[in-house]
């Protein structure tokens, strides 16, 4: 592995700016990484080589533009490039080509990112297990989804940082899978104008990177209103609190009945806290909302929420449409509009029992799993024979519904060798706390920096 991609997302703008490194040096390393490692792991959708070449030779002639200047960055083929086919893993969107860049590239680039590429996503979002794309710890497996491709390029030190979608873990569990860090950010704070979205309500867009650190120099460029995306939210993100002065809530047994935790899964989050309480100034047993009072308001949503979304898609091009995606808007069209409203209802409890927890019950922040399960075989589309919505996402589909942002960070191994992480939920816009609480973990922990093999050796 050269020097250029071992480098952190922070350490590379840092060198470019201090002139150590060209950003066209950066760009030649990131593909050269994609060349030898996609084959094996199919991260990206497509590259954009000569444009990015071109980008980096213009940003090598210019003063710093911004705090990602001359850095190689991926976004999640749901994202609108100009001029770049968008096509979301979709047959029916294929040849689709946006004449603007989405808000959030848009502002990726003013900040001097180069966009090397797009990545590979589950289509349409509609998953959790990218099947596109193979794991970089091992090839057998799955990355999660259906952000998979950016885990997945981040893992395998393609590029620096990339850009994610998370509706119900989307962000999160690739993360988790793929021993990467990601933020699955505020209800409104991220705006989503420009990418192609399921659900009005639970779509979210985050950073992801090899760091916490990284992480939040992201978040702070995408960031923040715009107009264009009419649920974006006014509301700036809250400065990130001291974590010494941070009071952990540790969830009760309530929250994990009804379905089966990894015990390598559980031992992880364990160890997570014992590292954690050194670094906050206590924690407190809390209780917090078992999933199954969410699951089904939630995917009634969702359901709904996507087959008015893309309606038009499933009217001009549905024959086009795979037939997971299909039938999960085909389910959410014969939802009555009697059951969507009493769903909303019933999610709006749930997210007044989440903020009790923070506002009742004395704590800043709360710990639990991403996923009740290891990184599963590529190809698997059930546990015990249920699917993977919901078999997956017990833990991280209420975030989505009562609007919170989450961290995943890198926790460990499992005794296979494959990473195991866990999600560090906070308070409404408190993201640049959940990434300041995550670089204290990191500089204490080094999963965050283990190499899979894969790369390693560039097989």
């Amino acid at each position: 592995m050269t020097d250029h991609n071992s480098m952190s997302l922070t350490e590379a703008a840092a060198a470019v700016r201090a002139r150590s490194v060209t950003s066209v040096q950066l760009v030649e390393a990131a593909l050269a990484r994609i060349d030898a490692t996609d084959a094996a792991i199919a991260a990206f959708a497509s590259v954009q080589a000569d444009q990015a070449l071109a980008a980096a030779a213009k940003l090598d002639a210019s003063e710093p533009i911004g705090p990602l200047h001359g850095v190689p960055i991926a976004v999640k083929d749901l994202f609108f490039t100009e001029g770049v086919p968008t096509e979301a893993n979709c047959d029916a969107l294929t040849g689709f080509t946006p004449d603007r860049d989405a808000s959030v590239v848009g502002r990726l680039r003013a900040a001097g990112a180069v966009i090397v590429g797009k990545t590979n996503t589950h289509e349409l979002a509609y998953g959790v297990s990218c099947p596109a794309s193979r794991n970089p710890w091992d090839t057998a497996r799955m990355t999660g989804g259906s952000s998979g491709g950016s885990a997945a390029a981040l893992a395998a030190r393609q590029v620096f940082g990339a850009l994610g979608t998370d509706t119900g873990g989307s962000v999160r569990i690739p993360s988790n899978y793929c021993g990467t860090t990601g933020i699955k950010t505020t209800r409104g704070a991220v705006p989503r104008d420009g990418v192609h979205l399921i659900s009005w309500t639970y779509d979210t867009v985050g950073p992801m990177a090899r760091s916490a650190m990284d992480c939040g120099v992201l978040l702070d460029v995408i960031a923040g209103y715009s107009p264009l995306d009419p649920f974006s939210a006014k509301t700036p993100l809250a400065r990130a609190a001291v974590p010494s002065g941070l009071v952990l809530g540790v969830p009760d047994e309530s929250f994990f009945e009804g379905f089966v935790t990894d015990v390598e899964v559980r031992a992880v989050a364990e160890r997570a806290i014992g590292v954690l309480e050194l670094l906050l100034q206590g924690l407190e047993e809390v209780r917090v909302p078992n999933t199954e009072a969410h699951f089904e308001s939630g995917a009634t949503i969702v359901f709904a929420e996507s087959a008015a979304l893309l309606e038009e898609l499933r009217d001009e091009k549905g024959a086009l449409i795979g037939d997971e995606a299909a039938a999960i808007m085909a389910d959410g069209a014969a939802i009555p509009g009697t059951a969507f409203a009493q769903a909303q209802a019933a999610r709006m409890t749930v997210e007044r029992d989440y903020l009790n927890v923070f506002d009742d019950q004395g704590v800043d922040l709360i710990i639990a799993p991403v996923n009740p399960n290891q990184v599963l075989p590529h190809g698997v589309e059930t546990i015990d024979d249920v699917p993977l919505i919901p078999s997956t996402t017990q833990f991280t589909f209420p975030v989505n519904g009562v609007g919170l942002p989450s961290i995943a960070l890198p926790g460990g191994f499992a005794s296979d060798g494959l990473p195991i992480g866990f999600q560090l939920i906070g308070r409404p816009f408190s993201e640049r706390t959940l990434a300041a609480v995550g670089a204290q973990f990191q500089a204490a922990t080094d999963h965050h920096l283990r190499v899979p093999e894969l790369v390693g050796g560039c097989q």
